[in-house]
Parts: C-alpha cells; structure tokens; sequence
C-alpha cells in the first residue's frame, strides 16, 4: 500500500504528457513520472519494470509452445540467459559507437547505461549473436530457434516502448495531427529547438509500438499456418515488416544517431537493408521448398510428389521413435507406421507401373525384354 501511496504521489508532484487535440479537443492529459516508486534511495523505473514484465511474459509464452516446435524447455531457457546479458550490451555498445562523441572525454560514462542511451538494433543484433552461438554448442538449428524467439522480439518491442513514453523520449517532429502530444519534458525540446511554444509532436513510440503488436499477431498466425514451410520464413518476415515501419518512422524522429557528419540515419539505413535482405532471404526460402518438393525430398504439401519424400518422412521417424523408445516401438505406434508406409508402398507402385506403361507405349519389344531380365 505505502509503494502505491508513493508512486500516486510521485505522479503527481512530476510530469504531464498531454494529447490536447483528441475526443473533439477536449483533449487528455497524464501526470506521468519516469520512476515507478522507491525503496529508500533505489528508484525503480517504469523502463525497467515493463522490460521485466515482458520478458517473464516471454518466457512463459514460450515454454507453453516450445515443445509444439520440437524445443527442449531447458534449451529455451539456455538462449534466454545468453540472450538477455548479451542484448543489453548490444544495447549500449550500438548507441556509443554511433555517439561516440559524448562519452570520449569521459570513458567510464560508457557504462552509465542507467542514464539512458539505449539502441533496439543494438540489443536485437547482440541477442542474435549469442543465439548463434549456444546454437552451435548445442549442435542446433540456428534459423529454427530464432524462427521460434523472434515474435517475442517484437513483442519485447512493442511493450518496451511504452517505457519511452514514460521517459518522454524517442518522439517526432511538429505535428498537426489530432495525436499529436506534449509534455513538460517536450515542451522544453520544444522551446530549445525555437519552435513555437505550444508546438505538438509526433508520438512515434506509440507507433512502433503498436506496429510490433502487428508484426508480433502475424508471426504467431504465420507460423501456425499452412504457409509456414522452411526455418527462416519467420526472421525474414520481421525483417521485411519492422524494416519497413523502423525505415518510415524513424524519419520523423528527433534523435536519431547519424553516420558521422552525413545526414545518414543510422537505423533508417540499417532498416532498409533488413527488408532488402529480408525480401531476398523469405525469396529464397521459397525457392529452396520447391525446388526440394520437385526434386521428392519432401513431400509435405507438395503439388508433385512421388512418394519418395513422404518415405524418406516415414523412415527419420521410425529411426527417431525407436531411438526414443530404447528401440522397442510400441504396437499402437507400429501399426500407425506400418499403415502410413503401405500407403506410400502403394503409391510408389503405381509410380512404377505408370513408368513401366509408359514405358511399353513407347517400345513394347525393349519393355518385354526388360521385364524378361527383371524376372
């Protein structure tokens, strides 16, 4: 009760974001404040508390599904230790290394990461190295794991952003629209950078943040689909869907990190390449899936298949379910097999015979003698 008391309180006495143009001007105003309450003199901010928040709900999203997915929970939890320390530090390593020129009279201000000066691309491009990684230790599919992770990626993104509204950053350009928004933290940007007092802003938090709800919904539906085919598709559609809307909004934003002295923004670049290579990559995949359904290397929604691809299915999990029952495979499971290579038997009878007709259609003597031979 004493920390709601205190945080009531805390609202109160620090900050406003105020949206004064919607519901037919009557507008809305929020007393907000940065820190979510204390204990003693340790602050407990609303940045931090959201990413917690996330990533616990993360991890229990996951573990529901993981093993829908052929993942190990223990595994999940081995990539979500390395993961997190790692996408911290990507975090920050990114920010300094683009804005170097304020940390380079002050070394040990580089790790003062509590005073802000965070980067999302450094934390997602740091969380996929150490993916990477464990991936290889652990002998495992580098593009199914992160196939598995990166919805909650974006989730991860769309709740944490909600903590650059507490914080009264990462917002736009003037804006006349009826979301506009401002704030005593943006008020004073406002008046720093000579624009007229009174002067609203885009909330490009609160657009990132919805689009990665958007981005979050259509990898969850997409790899529950029949659409889903190869390890990979789901990377590559985050990369086309939140390139292009990082490409869009971080040109209205007022703090963008830029490529030396040019006027190149850092992630604006960055987002481009991710839907291009991201378009190339998802291309590919594609490509790769027919062309291994044509060649009957697989068979699974193939247009044309022999039946070769579903017995080479048949075999792995034959080979597999024997392995897992210590090599005794039980009756139910046997007869299931046995029924499902019967069928892939027969089909691959009628393939030959329909090979054999075709065969004596062209030259009845050869056909004969062939089949003389075979007996």
């Amino acid at each position: 009760m004493m920390l709601i008391t205190n945080s009531i309180r805390m609202l109160a006495e620090k900050g406003f974001v105020e949206f004064p143009n919607l519901f037919k001007n009557h507008g809305l105003k929020l007393n907000i404040n940065d820190v979510a309450f204390k204990i003693g003199s340790f602050e407990v901010r609303w940045y931090g508390l959201l990413i917690s928040f996330v990533v616990l709900l993360s991890i229990f999203l996951g573990m529901r599904s993981c093993k829908k997915y052929n993942i190990d929970p223990n595994d999940l939890l081995d990539y979500r230790i390395f993961a997190l320390p790692a996408a911290i530090i990507g975090l920050r390593v990114y920010y300094v290394a683009f804005n170097f020129s304020q940390y380079k009279d002050n070394l040990l201000s580089v790790f003062y990461f509590w005073e802000g000066g965070l980067a999302i691309y450094g934390g997602i491009i740091g969380a996929v190295i150490a993916i990477f990684i464990v991936s290889k230790v652990k002998k495992q599919k580098f593009l199914h794991i992160v196939d598995f992770l990166i919805g909650y990626v974006a989730l991860g993104q769309a709740v944490g952003r909600w903590g650059n509204f507490f914080n009264q950053e990462a917002f736009g350009g003037p804006t006349t629209l009826p979301w506009g928004m401002t704030g005593d933290k943006i008020a004073l940007f406002v008046r720093s950078q000579g624009w007229d007092i009174g002067t609203l802003v885009h909330p490009t938090f609160l657009y990132e943040s919805l689009w990665c709800f958007i981005v979050f919904t259509a990898i969850m539906l997409y790899r529950r689909s029949k659409f889903y085919k190869s390890d990979g598709e789901c990377l590559a559609l985050y990369m086309i869907m939140y390139g292009f809307e990082r490409m869009l909004v971080e040109g209205l934003r007022t703090d963008s990190l830029y490529i030396g002295k040019t006027g190149i923004r850092v992630s604006q670049l960055l987002s481009a390449i991710l839907v291009i290579v991201g378009i190339a990559l998802f291309i590919d995949l594609k490509v790769r899936y027919r062309k291994a359904v044509y060649e009957g290397t697989i068979g699974e929604g193939a247009e044309v298949d022999t039946g070769f691809g579903k017995a080479r299915e048949l075999m792995d999990g034959v080979e597999n379910a024997d392995a897992e029952n210590g090599g005794d495979i039980d009756a139910g499971s046997a007869v299931s097999i046995a029924a499902e290579g019967a069928d892939v038997a027969d089909a691959v009878d009628e393939v030959e015979a329909a090979e054999t007709a075709d065969a004596e259609a062209e030259d009845p003597d050869d056909a004969e003698k062939q089949s003389e031979t075979d007996a």
